[in-house]
């Protein structure tokens, strides 16, 4: 009689709780925000953001647009949040961010400058910032990333 309340119990309880065998989902934040402007001389800039957090990693895109003077002018930049999964100085980088993404940045190319603190190795938690400008050059800047 005693186990068929023990039975009867335990089958209750697993069937109360079938959330408690799903995997906890990463929560998910996502913005974009964009911002138009016009300058005194006329010219328009335009600024686009987006950025997607998923969890402690973030990936930040922000593009700024600028016409005046019949030219067009067009900057950017990025920054990454995520460990460090490869890892060769001054050729390349790979960051595995929360998402399950790997970005990878050619640290050797032409237009590239590249600035990584001594500390980054493979495994190491790190913020990758990069700029870009309209005549094509880039600007790296990794560093470990601060915990909260």
């Amino acid at each position: 009689m005693v186990r068929k309340r023990l039975g009867f119990l335990l089958a209750a309880v697993l069937l109360a709780s079938p959330g408690s065998c799903r995997k906890k989902e990463t929560p998910q934040v996502e913005t974009k925000s964009e911002t138009k402007s016009t300058n005194p001389d006329g010219s328009r800039t335009t600024t686009t953001t987006e950025t997607k957090q998923i969890g402690s990693t973030v990936i930040s895109t922000t593009e700024t647009t600028d016409s005046g003077d019949k030219r067009r002018e067009k900057f950017g930049s990025e920054t990454v949040v995520g460990t460090v999964t490869e890892y060769g100085p001054g050729k390349r980088i790979v960051i595995l961010t929360g998402d399950g993404s790997k970005h990878d940045y050619d640290l050797s190319e032409k237009k590239t400058t590249s600035s990584i603190d001594r500390r980054v190795t493979v495994g190491t938690k790190v913020q990758l910032d990069l700029a870009r400008d309209d005549s094509g050059r880039r600007t790296i800047h990794v560093v470990p990333a601060q915990e909260p």
